[in-house]
């Protein structure tokens, strides 16, 4: 069985490690199999992170992704070769992924302690599936607080209707908490994690933060708000403008 962790963030959006220092952590901390980058409406961090695999002979696989902003909240977007657009309609932005061959996952559902896709959401692509817009997954084990509220309603929604293969994923954004959630399946190779998903065969491991990691997460808090509050928007500012001078004309 492998073990993969499809849910981390870097630097290049709000996360507090480089995309090496988190390769080079799973490399020699963890037991993964396969990661992925999924930095917040980015893929500068997934793609350095395919680029440094591609260089050096590392024990696990590299799956490219994003967490994409959508209309509706949050959607995680796997095993892309372009970045996809943010605030767009969610089945808008789950065809667009799946055009790619991309795999698109509900994170922290329900959570109303983030952006996360609500209920409703869930239950209008649910009840209008198509080979275009449907989940290939829902992540029934997020250890941060804002999954850990809600994973009651979630595990039951998804065993009583929804019936989607489970995921785990740390939702880290610093080295300590990397792998605390996973998802397991068959095999160890993103193509395994992809047939599992479709056969829904994958299972989670993993745990809530625990105090001791909750207390390194308080402490390096402040900055972590900054990357995120600041520097993030920044980011997607500086992003706007040279887009809006390309389209005009000014370089």
């Amino acid at each position: 069985m492998g073990k993969a962790d499809i849910h981390i963030h870097t630097t290049h959006s709000d996360g507090m490690a480089t995309v090496e220092q988190v390769l080079e952590y799973v490399e020699h901390e963890t037991d993964l199999d396969l990661i992925a980058i999924t930095d917040h409406d980015m893929f500068d961090g997934a793609d350095e992170a395919r680029n440094l695999a591609a260089q050096r002979n590392y024990r696990f696989q590299v799956l490219t992704g994003m967490e994409v902003t959508t209309i509706e909240g949050h959607l995680l977007v796997l095993g892309i070769d372009k970045p996809v657009r943010s605030l767009q309609r969610l089945d808008k932005t789950i065809a667009q992924v799946h055009e790619q061959g991309g795999i698109v996952i509900a994170p922290h559902p329900m959570s109303w302690m983030i952006r996360s896709i609500g209920r409703n959401g869930l239950m209008r692509i649910h009840y209008h599936p198509s080979d275009a817009i449907s989940f290939d997954g829902f992540e029934t084990l997020n250890p941060s607080i804002a999954g850990r509220v809600v994973v009651k309603q979630v595990r039951e929604l998804n065993s009583r209707v929804l019936q989607l293969a489970e995921t785990g994923g740390s939702d880290s954004h610093v080295l300590p908490t990397i792998g605390t959630a996973t998802t397991v399946f068959p095999g160890s190779t993103a193509d395994d994690l992809r047939r599992a998903l479709a056969e829904k065969t994958t299972t989670v491991e993993g745990h809530f933060w625990t105090r001791e990691e909750m207390r390194y997460l308080a402490k390096i808090g402040p900055r972590q708000l900054y990357q995120s509050l600041v520097k993030l928007p920044a980011k997607h500012i500086k992003r706007l403008v040279a887009s809006y001078r390309r389209r005009n004309g000014h370089g």
